[in-house]
């Protein structure tokens, strides 16, 4: 939903994932070097090109709409969650999952099965060939700090939005080696790569807090996420778009906003703030909470708070979507990174003048009118809530 705010971020996943294979291409001899036979480095490639074949519509904002799912109708969400982990708690992203099902539906077992590891954990410690593929596919393509889908994103998406954050020292960040220690597997830099390392984590931090959590962007990615949520509880989006590899393609974000219309068109009020928002650009009040303010309201809705954190989130699905929250937390750590100095191999975490932002939590909260500010502000009694443009 970021394009409602920098218009021109209308890329798609398709680009993304022809990015990131091409970014394996320009690293595809280090990997070749590093343990892995010819087909087992073709095998990555088309996991650096299929990672994120299971995406839904409007991408993670689906995967928000699973949160909201749990409290319109917990039958469904349920029936969601046993299709693809056989209980009620997923060990990946939901698109992660599916992605696999594609992938198996396509008949690339071995890749399914690759995209499992990497996704959900690697296999037992070891040396031989096969588990030395999967440790090196979880580094390049998702070790959680450096990878090349978090490089292409950050270049795109800064291109795109025109902030400058993201533009990184590619080139140099290229010059690195895999090496293996212990049976794991990290990226081996020169020490003069310190300051190339620090602009990429603080691009990437700048990134998040700026474009991808800004509130506005935040605020509109709940809206839809509820509009979703509400959509499937309502029986709008059968259960079968979303598990039925044979349906899934059909599934698409014209689809959603061409149901919202409909229902506008045929006079639906329960539906009408969600169109308003969304085409006609009716924008929430909203308010941004940081530091320790953010920190105490975070408290409200962690789960851990048992009874408060139910009667919080159950409210929130009555108000239908006129009250929307986004939290997020954003922390760099540094690993799988070593840098050679000397001779000496060091860790990148170690290493005390390598500066790394500290960890920020963000609130932005979204409501509809006056008469929901006050509903949203009694809900979160003692924490001060001031909204801009209801």
């Amino acid at each position: 939903m970021a394009y409602l705010v920098f218009p021109a971020m209308r890329h798609s996943r398709f680009e993304h994932s022809l990015g990131t294979y091409y970014l394996f291409e320009r690293i595809r001899d280090k990997v070749a070097e590093s343990y892995l036979t010819e087909d087992q480095v073709k095998l990555l490639g088309e996991l650096a090109l299929y990672h994120d074949i299971g995406h839904l519509p409007f991408s993670h904002t689906f995967e928000f709409s699973m949160d909201i799912l749990k409290y319109l109708d917990k039958d469904k969400y349920n029936e969601i969650l046993k299709k693809f982990s056989g209980s009620q708690k997923l060990r990946a992203k939901l698109h992660e999952y599916i992605g696999i099902e594609i992938l198996k539906k396509m008949g690339k077992a071995e890749l399914a099965n690759l995209m499992k590891i990497v996704y959900m954990g690697p296999s037992d410690a070891g040396q031989n060939k096969q588990e030395n593929l999967q440790r090196i596919a979880q580094l390049i393509l998702n070790s959680k700090d450096l990878d090349i889908d978090r490089l292409d994103y950050l270049q795109r998406d800064s291109y795109y939005s025109g902030a400058k954050y993201g533009y990184l020292p590619i080139d140099r960040l290229w010059d690195f080696e895999i090496h293996e220690r212990n049976g794991n597997f990290a990226y081996l830099y020169k020490y003069k790569s310190l300051d190339d390392l620090e602009h990429y984590f603080l691009a990437r931090f700048h990134m998040y807090h700026s474009i991808y959590n800004h509130c506005v962007v935040e605020i509109y990615n709940r809206i839809m996420a509820f509009l979703i949520a509400k959509m499937i509880a309502d029986s709008l989006i059968p259960t079968s778009l979303i598990y039925d590899t044979d349906e899934v393609i059909y599934f698409t974000e014209d689809l959603i906003l061409w149901k919202l219309k409909e229902l506008h068109k045929g006079g639906n009020t329960e539906y009408e703030h969600f169109y308003k928002a969304i085409y006609e650009r009716n924008r929430y009040g909203r308010a941004m909470l940081t530091g320790d303010e953010a920190t105490t309201f975070k408290s409200y809705l962690d789960m851990d708070n048992g009874k408060r954190a139910d009667e919080v989130y159950n409210e929130l699905a009555n108000l239908n979507g006129k009250a929307v929250i986004g939290v997020n937390e954003i922390e760099m750590k540094p690993s799988n990174i070593v840098l050679e100095r000397k001779g000496v191999y060091i860790n990148l975490e170690d290493i005390n003048e390598f500066n790394v932002p500290s960890k920020r939590i963000k609130v932005c909260i979204g409501v509809r009118d006056k008469q929901t500010e006050e509903k949203v502000k009694k809900l979160f009694d003692g924490i001060s809530l001031e909204f801009r443009n209801t």
